[in-house]
């Protein structure tokens, strides 16, 4: 049984942390997988958005603690060599930031949602730290374990959650290592909403099907950009580097289609030329 489950419909690649008897608890050979998977559906034309999520009641408990010490961790591969559909040169260049780490949930320049089911811990927290957007299920956990555990914030969990909440509350978090639920996380900003458990999956669904259908992929793949790098680039460079985009972005087969298909009142055919 494959560990990391791959699946594309209606332009959204669904990828799937499937080892639930663990709560999805990862292995270097899963991350490796899972890796792999995002970089193929950055690079698939038909794939338009990107969800992540966990098989049965949990999105991941982390770092499988039953290899730790026993020699058996090995290697994990975290760029994988696939060329994305998307590079730098359209929006701001992400490489000089996002060369080293776990970069390919950013990287990739798709739309990547977390879609968090139940516990997301440690590693399994890190993960969805990486996606733009995060929805929760009633019955998810947060929990950034690392000093329970005598390590510092592991994975670039640190600089990750004091971009999405700020110094003070990603202190708390990391300082404390408590437990929290989808409404705190909610209340931090940390998610974008909180679903009953049965309605998770349906509404992530729904809402990245609407992105790939209306959201022309260049348009993605330089917002990306553009938000990714907006704390590390000052105004008058990105207003220009927004200038510069537009300007290609105008001479696009979508730019066209979008105008296109608003005067004919149907939904836009975008292709990503």
């Amino acid at each position: 049984m494959s560990e990391i489950l791959y699946d594309l419909a209606d332009g959204v690649a669904t990828i799937t942390l499937n080892r639930p008897d663990k709560l999805n608890a990862l292995t270097p050979q899963m991350l490796t997988d899972f890796f792999a998977a995002v970089a193929r559906a950055g690079a698939d034309r038909q794939a338009k958005v990107i969800v992540v999520t966990g098989a049965g009641r949990a999105f991941s408990a982390g770092l499988d603690l039953a290899i730790i010490g026993t020699g058996a961790g090995g290697r994990v591969e975290t760029h994988p060599d696939t060329e994305p559909q998307w590079g730098d040169d359209v929006g701001p260049a992400l490489a000089p930031y996002y060369s080293g780490g776990w970069p390919t949930l950013i990287t990739c320049r798709k739309p990547t949602i977390a879609a968090v089911n139940g516990p997301a811990f440690g590693w399994g927290f890190i993960l969805s730290l990486h996606c733009d957007i995060r929805f929760a299920s009633a019955s998810a956990l947060f929990n950034a374990t690392f000093a329970r555990i005598g390590v510092p914030g592991e994975k670039g969990s640190a600089w990750l959650l004091t971009r999405h909440i700020g110094q003070a509350r990603a202190m708390d978090l990391l300082y404390t290592a408590r437990r929290f639920d989808g409404a705190e996380a909610k209340a931090l900003g940390l998610v974008n909403d909180v679903l009953a458990d049965d309605d998770l999956l349906p509404h992530v669904m729904a809402y990245a099907r609407n992105i790939a259908t209306f959201s022309a992929p260049r348009s993605l793949a330089a917002m990306k950009a553009q938000v990714w790098t907006a704390l590390d680039e000052d105004y008058s460079t990105a207003f220009a580097a927004a200038d510069t985009e537009q300007d290609k972005a105008t001479h696009t087969a979508d730019f066209r289609e979008a105008f296109t298909s608003y005067r004919e009142k149907r939904a836009p055919r975008y292709t990503g030329r």
